[in-house]
């Protein structure tokens, strides 16, 4: 299983409020879903950058929010399936995404 944590001194509301929009300093293009207690984040494309995520299958992760004493956890975790059992991202890449994203450090 492929799970990375981080944390971010952002509160929840805002850390939802800064996915539901696009950024230019976004590393994808990406769909954002809400589920029941959890989020699904799909990185359908790269922006600005000559690698394409076209021909590949999508990437997919779970994401969780956790309200620790003074920052919040974001608990990632890739969603594999029999015909992705890995992300055709590289791991700096989704840590770069939430850095820029979020202000988010990763932890493990």
């Amino acid at each position: 299983m492929m799970q990375f944590y981080y944390v971010t001194n952002y509160s929840i509301p805002l850390c939802l409020d800064y996915m539901k929009h696009e950024n230019v300093q976004d590393r994808f293009v990406y769909q954002w879903e809400e589920k029941e207690d959890y989020f699904l984040i799909t990185f359908l494309e790269y922006k600005n950058d000559i690698k394409s995520l076209a021909t590949s299958p999508k990437p997919t992760f779970k994401v969780v929010f956790e309200e620790l004493e003074n920052q919040v956890g974001i608990n990632v975790q890739f969603l594999s399936g029999t015909l992705q059992p890995v992300p055709f991202v590289y791991t700096k890449e989704v840590d770069m995404f939430w850095e820029k994203k979020l202000d988010a450090k990763k932890v493990r």
